[in-house]
């Protein structure tokens, strides 16, 4: 079924049906046509994409906060990467979002990450509580220590997420299933 607030599709298929329920009324009975009978499935268009544009979804939410971690790792951004991290953040090796950031500031020193490109999520929501497993493509520096092993690398990872008080969502662990294809983890990157 069609969430109404993910996609504009349900309202403006039933703003063509209710467009065809006015044209057919209006030719029909001529005498019970008005100007503004017109108007109604333009309304309920109008209404489609306001919907979709002004409310952000719990998975738009999630699709967000994972392009910001995309970038925040292109861009060496370590105050991005805090801003998306849950204070109760833990992982394989990492038991506080303190152990991550001082892992992430060693690895943003020098420059390691052109660009990422997300090559698929798979979302999963259940309020308070969020999983995400995602393939990530990582464009290495050409001048990076791990360039000399190939430019190109694909990461396969599954990202465990919070929503907060202030219904943002934040990321509270992650795990990493494969590097190149093949299975990995956490203790496997250091």
């Amino acid at each position: 079924m069609f969430n109404l607030f993910e996609t504009p599709w349900l309202l403006l298929i039933i703003s063509i049906i209710v467009l065809a329920v006015v044209t057919i009324i209006r030719q029909s009975r001529p005498d019970k046509s008005r100007w503004w009978q017109l108007l109604m499935p333009v309304i309920l268009a109008g209404l489609a994409f306001g919907v979709d544009f002004f409310v952000k979804t719990d998975y738009e939410k999630i699709e967000s906060v994972i392009d910001l971690a995309s970038k925040a790792a292109a861009g060496r951004d370590i105050d991005q990467v805090d801003v998306i991290i849950s204070p109760d953040y833990h992982d394989l090796i990492h038991d506080s979002k303190d152990e991550l950031m001082a892992f992430c500031r060693a690895i943003f020193s020098t420059p390691l990450i052109e660009k990422t490109k997300t090559r698929y999520t798979i979302i999963k929501v259940s309020a308070p509580k969020a999983t995400c497993e995602l393939e990530v493509v990582v464009h290495l520096e050409p001048e990076s220590i791990y360039a000399a092993a190939g430019r190109i690398i694909f990461i396969k990872a599954k990202l465990y997420f919070t929503k907060t008080p202030k219904r943002n969502w934040l990321i509270s662990g992650s795990q990493i299933l494969a590097v190149n294809n093949q299975p990995s983890n956490w203790k496997n990157i250091r």
